[in-house]
């Protein structure tokens, strides 16, 4: 591993309170870059920056945010892009939620705060961070969009109806993205992940087995390979499971 390919790059990954989140942070400033860790849990988030100092050795600040919030989406991607202008250059819209429920007793909060997280959110700091990139083009470098979706994008359980479709959504969110990316000459490219069961807090509801999930330490690795592939290349979309993940299904 090159521990300076992200050098003077700045990341924004959201849901960075834990997670799959603060692992994504503790890898990309482990790798170089200065990490703005976003969570609606302050207290998280500060966490995170603490083990960046500990463990990476690395550079991060917290950045409260609620992704729901356009208003604020707009004001932290204005922020951080009148503070670091084109070396804020990569986004990871990682923050998402789970509320499990058969379709039957799902109500409608439920139903409409799960896809304001986990579809509503993407789409807000996706469209403020690529009209940064247009105001601010990186020259000769190339820029970066993940969105972190699931396998749930693409299999099929009962019980997690607002959380599957969801993350279809994001899915199809993204490969839309990734379309007006080459055809609209983004200087940008747009990325799309979509992990199995981590071990990570949203997964406690599930009483899932350890053997059964992945530490998010792999998955962060792999969205850092994503981030530093010759701007030439993209890795549009990748699935990783367990080796006793029965997929494709």
């Amino acid at each position: 591993m090159d521990t300076t390919d992200l050098a003077g790059r700045v990341a924004l990954v959201t849901g960075a309170g834990s997670g799959l989140g603060r692992a994504t942070s503790l890898e990309l400033a482990r790798c170089g870059a200065h990490v703005l860790v976003a969570d609606i849990d302050e207290g998280g988030a500060k966490a995170t920056v603490d083990l960046v100092a500990d463990q990476a050795g690395g550079s991060a600040e917290a950045v409260p945010l609620d992704v729901t919030d356009r208003t604020l989406v707009d004001e932290v991607v204005a922020e951080a892009s009148h503070r670091h202008g084109p070396a804020f250059d990569c986004l990871v819209n990682n923050a998402g939620t789970d509320r499990g429920a058969d379709l039957v007793d799902v109500d409608d909060e439920q139903w409409h705060g799960v896809f304001a997280v986990n579809v509503h959110g993407p789409m807000y700091l996706s469209r403020a961070f690529v009209r940064h990139l247009q105001a601010r083009e990186r020259p000769g470098g190339t820029a970066d969009i993940v969105c972190v979706a699931s396998i749930s994008a693409l299999t099929v359980g009962s019980g997690a109806a607002a959380y599957n479709a969801s993350k279809a959504a994001l899915l199809k969110l993204t490969e839309v993205m990734q379309t007006e990316a080459r055809e609209r000459g983004w200087p940008a490219r747009v990325t799309a992940v979509n992990p199995a069961a981590m071990a990570t807090p949203m997964m406690d509801q599930w009483g899932l087995r350890p053997e059964q999930m992945m530490d998010p330490a792999v998955v962060a690795g792999l969205i850092r390979t994503a981030v530093t592939l010759p701007p030439e290349v993209v890795l549009q979309s990748f699935v990783v499971t367990t080796r006793g993940e029965s997929y494709p299904r």
